[in-house]
């Protein structure tokens, strides 16, 4: 082989790992590094409202960037949960007439879990968030006909939408139905 096709041959290699390198990083690594800084930040906020073991952050506007590109059209709760202190019991009890989700994220920021007004149109919620290979996964839980959501990751968010408008009634509504939410252990 030439000097000169060896040294192409050697600088498609190098390209190719930097290639990979940074394809890992971008794509694993990175979102895991924003969800542990989400979780962090969002576990000690104390600026934060909380009630029942949620955080209720203020309604979102133009000068809020917390997350990127919050929506002023919908309010938020939030729980963050490490499942090494045991599982996480979510209940949610909701006349609210408007759409309202309630997603699970791992550590990975990936989206395990979602329940919202169509799935529960008597606004009824109760599930039991256990840590990856938990063998309550496969029984019944004591906490009676609460539904077993096992975690891909120990550390995780839940994050609570409720779609607002302008009309007072209607965010009342959403602000009691969001004090409604409970994260317990």
């Amino acid at each position: 082989m030439s000097p000169r096709k060896s040294s192409w041959v050697r600088h498609l290699i190098i390209a190719t790992i930097v290639a990979l390198i940074a394809h890992t990083l971008t794509v694993w690594a990175v979102p895991r590094i924003i969800m542990d800084r989400i979780i962090a930040l969002g576990s000690t906020d104390s600026a934060m409202e909380r009630a029942n073991g949620v955080a209720l952050p203020p309604p979102t506007d133009h000068t809020q960037r917390r997350i990127v590109m919050p929506s002023p059209d919908l309010l938020y709760a939030t729980c963050f949960f490490d499942l090494a202190e045991g599982p996480l019991r979510v209940t949610l009890s909701t006349d609210y007439p408007r759409y309202w989700s309630v997603a699970l994220y791992a550590s990975s920021s990936d989206n395990f879990f979602v329940v919202n007004d169509r799935r529960a149109p008597d606004g009824q919620v109760d599930f039991t968030v256990v840590p990856p290979g938990n063998e309550a996964a496969t029984s019944t839980l004591q906490n009676g006909d609460s539904r077993v959501v096992v975690s891909p990751t120990r550390r995780g968010m839940l994050l609570m939408r409720l779609l607002v408008n302008d009309d007072p009634a209607i965010r009342d509504a959403a602000e009691v139905a969001r004090r409604n939410l409970r994260c317990s252990r």
